[in-house]
């Protein structure tokens, strides 16, 4: 989960650290041209996609998949070693969130239908508001997990073909905030592959 520390304050959760952030430096990325009717359903479907679909996120990658993550990164031993242990422990949370008391099924179910919804209140907006707001970087983030982090999933067929607007959505936010997204993540690779050594 994403957090931050600042001046001795720890703040987790990645709306709660935009808000804290927010607040603390006097800013904001909502611009005040965005109506606030717009704002309410983007916030809606940035909740939604942290209910269903990150903890449908979960059972795929680390439950369902577990090697799906070393698809991803070629991870060191050590890593490979922790992922049962993360796997119970994301199972159990599940629970606790009510969502892993579901068939595997009905979780996939969910999570087809919230992308189905964020590609709906996207529509052929480049943004979910008139430019980026906060809850576009939430929105981003879970998105990107099916454009990007599951491949030869329902999901990324799903984003890569009739719910394209997600994909193209994810590629304008990723150019727009991360113009050396490939050198990041050929870095990353490289750490990875150095700390093996």
């Amino acid at each position: 989960m994403p957090s931050v520390t600042y001046k001795g304050k720890n703040v987790a959760d990645s709306q709660l650290t935009i808000e804290f952030l927010n607040k603390e430096f006097g800013i904001s990325i909502n611009t005040k041209n965005t109506p606030k009717k717009q704002l309410a359903a983007v916030r809606a479907c940035r909740i939604m996609l942290e209910y269903h679909f990150r903890y449908g996120v979960m059972q795929y990658q680390i439950i369902d998949d577990i090697n799906s993550l070393q698809k991803l990164r070629k991870m060191p031993s050590i890593l490979k070693s922790l992922l049962p242990r993360q796997s119970s422990k994301a199972k159990q949370k599940m629970v606790s969130q009510a969502i892993g008391e579901h068939s595997l099924e009905e979780i996939y179910q969910m999570m087809e239908a919230d992308l189905h919804t964020a590609s709906a209140v996207l529509g052929s907006k480049s943004f979910l508001g008139d430019e980026p707001c906060d809850d576009d970087c939430g929105i981003f983030g879970l998105v990107a997990q099916a454009v990007w982090g599951m491949p030869g999933s329902s999901f990324e067929r799903l984003c890569h073909g009739e719910l394209v607007n997600l994909k193209q959505y994810c590629e304008r936010i990723k150019e727009r905030y991360w113009p050396d997204w490939e050198d990041c993540m050929c870095k990353l690779d490289q750490g990875i592959h150095q700390s093996k050594r």
